[in-house]
């Protein structure tokens, strides 16, 4: 069972920081999408998960870069 203070902890992360938290859900969508699309196929691949989690990243550290230099 997680504690108070770890949830209080995790609410304030939170709001702070949208951004990572909606790249966060999206990469876990993707990736749930592969499994599906894998399991109905029957094709999937270990290497279409790290390339799905490549994007991911990129598209996230693009985001925080934007959000940096946007600021000043």
């Amino acid at each position: 069972m997680i504690s108070m203070n770890k949830l209080i902890f995790i609410n304030n992360a939170v709001k702070h920081n949208q951004q990572a938290l909606t790249y966060c859900f999206t990469t876990l969508a993707l990736m749930l999408t592969l499994t599906f699309e894998g399991v109905i196929t029957g094709n999937l691949k270990p290497a279409y998960f790290l390339y799905a989690l490549v994007v991911s990243l990129a598209f996230a550290l693009w985001a925080v870069i934007d959000h940096k230099f946007r600021k000043q």
